[in-house]
């Protein structure tokens, strides 16, 4: 294959694959972050910043893993050995149709699977190209099945885990005390269990590490000793410095409540009976009177216009990305979600706290309480599944136009994975408040401990996929981790039809970006040349 005729290809497979992260980072990404942001554990500037750290890491520590699922056995490479341009040029038309779909996608706040897009584009050029008989069903068929499970899965997990916290935590006598002990025992699980995960899928992309360091004995002592020192760290001392301040910070507050009063009653107090009616008087004397010309002030449209011009270009970014207030925004778009949330079951306001507060910590530490902590695993496991998406077809793009030739499986280069995982940051902060709108808020109702629990299922969940090299939905995890969450109180807390709309789109995006890959392909491949 001569391969400078073929230079076009991977240079607009890489430009096209960042809009693709980009998009991924909108939408994936922002699934990750909705519930921290809705339920104020941490701001949009935070999850962004969070985002920066883990999404990358996740991308190089543990995206090569399900690459490789994505690029290899989704059709069969063999139909292909003679024709490897033949598949530089689908994964190039399939990254241009999954990119319409998901930036389309995203711009009507609709959290879409970017797996389902990118699976679809890449099942429709192969049919396109070499029939039905091309696909591997065998393994898409385990892929399908996981699109179901996968949502199901997570939202029985997040149901149990929230309904302990609830009915164990929440509703208990002393419900600090339980919170408190708890965090202890799910720092030590859920740490344990990622780090063995990262262990002995994520250290597979550094050879050295996996030829002489890795042995299986040490894995899971490791991992989970490590787990329960994070659990311990947290009895003491971090524990006991997180009450104290919260203490401080509730005696704060109460104070200045009482301050408020006390001035009120002052300014009640102050006048006397004669004073009243000298005022009496005096406004019946003025309405009494003719109205005087008064010089009008410039309108509101006016002054907001000028305060507008006043910004500087900094403070229209941050208002346009990171200060924007989503919950006020879905709240307009939504009547029927501030009417679930105005009706939502309150908790201990200290327990809450309590889960809100300890996101302070993290960063410093990589130990928090369950949401924030979370927020990061989760973000660590989307950066390790999502990128897979995005990068599959490009690192197909430039092994075949470097080598020459096709294979299931070859390496990864790192700077694929770096670039994969920028566009994924870039795209939250510049476009993910969007669906950010749709998860956090327009679901169900949540709060720090809500959140927590549904984090926490999706980020086992997705983490345990990678680990099986299993791409699944995060989307879809995360969304059925939300939906169990608000059938723990009961199925009207549950915004159904809004549910429904995130459903369907699913399975429209999937056949949609099948289709659209398939005839783009075709256009692409079979149409006259001039210069035939």
């Amino acid at each position: 294959m001569s391969q400078t005729q073929y230079l076009w290809i991977p240079v607009i497979g890489c430009i096209v694959g960042f809009v693709y992260a980009f998009g991924i980072g909108a939408n994936d990404v922002a699934n990750a972050f909705a519930t921290s942001v809705s339920s104020k554990s941490i701001t949009l500037k935070q999850a962004v910043i969070i985002a920066s750290i883990f999404e990358f890491s996740g991308a190089m520590f543990l995206g090569a893993s399900v690459t490789g699922t994505v690029r290899g056995k989704i059709f069969d490479t063999d139909v292909y050995e003679d024709e490897p341009e033949i598949v530089m040029l689908g994964m190039m038309t399939s990254l241009i149709v999954a990119t319409f779909m998901l930036l389309g996608a995203t711009y009507f706040g609709l959290p879409v699977s970017t797996t389902h897009t990118v699976v679809g584009c890449i099942i429709g050029f192969s049919v396109s190209a070499k029939g039905f008989s091309s696909i591997n069903w065998d393994e898409t068929k385990n892929i399908f099945i996981s699109w179901v499970a996968a949502p199901l899965v997570t939202g029985a997990f997040a149901f149990c885990i929230f309904g302990f916290i609830r009915y164990f935590v929440l509703l208990s006598a002393d419900p600090f005390t339980r919170g408190y002990y708890a965090f202890s025992f799910i720092l030590f699980v859920t740490i344990g269990i990622d780090l063995f995960f990262i262990f002995n899928k994520g250290t597979k992309n550094f050879k050295h590490f996996q030829d002489e360091v890795y042995d299986a004995k040490w894995v899971v002592p490791t991992s989970f000793g490590i787990g329960a020192f994070f659990g311990i760290l947290w009895l003491y001392p971090i524990g006991p410095l997180v009450k104290r301040k919260l203490e401080a910070k509730k005696n704060a507050n109460n104070k200045s409540s009482e301050g408020l009063v006390a001035t009120e009653k002052v300014k009640i107090g102050e006048g006397n009976d004669e004073d009243i009616e000298d005022g009496i008087d005096t406004a019946e004397e003025i309405t009494a009177q003719e109205p005087a010309e008064t010089s009008v002030d410039p309108s509101p449209t006016v002054q907001e216009g000028v305060i507008e011009a006043k910004k500087t270009y900094k403070e229209r970014f941050a208002e346009a990305t990171y200060k924007q207030n989503l919950e006020q925004q879905s709240f307009d778009e939504s009547k029927r979600a501030k009417e679930c949330w105005d009706n939502a079951a309150s908790y201990d306001s200290d327990v809450e706290q309590l889960f809100t507060f300890v996101q302070a910590l993290l960063d410093f530490v990589f130990v928090s309480l369950l949401l924030y902590l979370d927020s990061s695993l989760s973000s660590f496991a989307h950066g390790a599944n999502d990128i897979a998406n995005a990068i599959a077809p490009v690192a197909a793009v430039v092994y075949i136009y470097q080598t020459g030739e096709l294979g299931s499986k070859s390496p990864v280069p790192k700077w694929i994975l770096g670039y994969g995982g920028a566009g994924l940051v870039l795209g939250l902060l510049l476009f993910g408040y969007k669906v950010m709108k749709t998860i956090g808020y327009k679901l169900t109702a949540l709060s720090p401990t809500r959140g927590s629990s549904a984090e926490l299922a999706s980020s086992l969940m997705v983490v345990t996929a990678s680990y099986m090299g299993i791409p699944v939905s995060t989307t879809q995890c995360i969304v059925g981790a939300i939906s169990g969450i608000g059938l723990v109180e009961g199925y009207k807390n549950v915004q159904w039809l809004h549910l429904a709309k995130v459903c369907i789109s699913w399975a429209v995006v999937f056949f949609t970006a099948a289709v659209l890959s398939a005839g783009l392909f075709a256009f692409c491949a079979y149409s006259p040349s001039l210069a035939a």
